[in-house]
């Protein structure tokens, strides 16, 4: 990121170099979990937008178990990056929708790895219970610990059209869980959702403004093929962002964000064979050039418009 950019935006690599004094590289891996959203227990297939041979591919695809992937990042970013702090990412799915003492085995083992300072654990906020609470505060008190919440939107509304399966209520009864444990929550919000506005877009930015929580991270809505909501693009329901005006919306949420909030992702990828729209999100740094001509523009930052 530009030094002035730097400036702008508390961004998830300065949060890092300041906590670790070097750059710490996130090892994703796929557990082979399922989801209460496909399962039957909330749902079945998902939400609209979801395929998840769109996450990693290694245990899916190459059936590694959990600890030959982490073996597989580890040495990759040692030698190609040369690297020597890591964080395990459990990322595809929902990693705290298994039986605890499976999941106990599993993040303990992956944080034993040398090198591993901190471990980050991807889930739903309908998927925090009293048992996995206690397994967490364990494991805050053995290593740096990362729980991220997808939430999407604040709108029940939304989160029933994009068949969520959870509500804005799940979320706070997870963040009230979470927020006393030395962890830090992380949120994933989906700009550009069915039906919603700008306004609604900026509600939900002013409302995690509100929350405790210590990380964002923010992605276009992306159209993938063979998901109902490329169906529903194809008959002319589902209209996709402009790169400009994605950037605008992002610019909308950072400057509505207090200056201590990590901004740990302000766009994502797909594989380019899945993805149906927009393709300007297969140009990352392009995104992300956007989002800063955007925030030069307004000459504004992060915190300007909130606290």
């Amino acid at each position: 990121m530009p030094a002035e950019m730097e400036t702008r935006i508390y961004s998830f690599s300065r949060f890092l170099r300041e906590k670790y004094g070097e750059k710490v590289w996130k090892i994703p891996v796929d557990a082979g979990f399922t989801c209460p959203n496909r399962d039957g227990s909330k749902g079945h297939g998902g939400c609209i937008y979801c395929r998840m041979d769109s996450f990693s591919h290694l245990q899916s695809e190459q059936n590694m178990s959990v600890a030959a992937q982490i073996e597989e990042g580890l040495r990759i970013a040692r030698e190609r990056r040369g690297l020597e702090k890591f964080i395990v990412y459990f990322q595809s799915s929902t990693n705290t929708y298994a039986p605890v003492p499976l999941l106990r085995e599993l993040f303990t083992k992956a944080i034993s790895h040398p090198g591993v300072v901190g471990l980050d654990i991807s889930t739903r906020p309908d998927c925090i219970s009293s048992e996995v609470v206690q397994l967490l505060t364990e494991l805050s008190t053995r290593t740096d610990l990362w729980v991220e919440l997808g939430l999407q939107s604040i709108h029940d509304a939304t989160l029933r059209h994009i068949k969520r399966g959870h509500t804005f209520d799940d979320f706070e009864k997870a963040v009230q869980a979470l927020h006393p444990l030395p962890l830090r929550i992380c949120v994933h919000l989906i700009l550009g959702l069915p039906g919603e506005t700008r306004e609604m877009m900026q509600q939900t930015a002013v409302a995690m403004a509100q929350r405790p929580i210590h990380e964002i991270k923010l992605h276009p809505l992306l159209i993938l093929d063979h998901t109902p909501l490329a169906q529903d693009h194809g008959k002319g329901l589902v209209n996709e962002l402009t790169l400009d005006e994605y950037a605008a919306l992002v610019a909308d949420f950072i400057e509505r964000m207090p200056k201590g909030m990590v901004m740990q992702r302000l766009t994502a990828e797909a594989p380019e064979e899945m993805l149906v729209a927009p393709r300007w999100a297969l140009d990352k740094h392009a995104v992300r050039r956007a989002i800063e001509q955007e925030l030069l523009r307004r000459d504004t930052w992060q915190g300007k418009l909130g606290a």
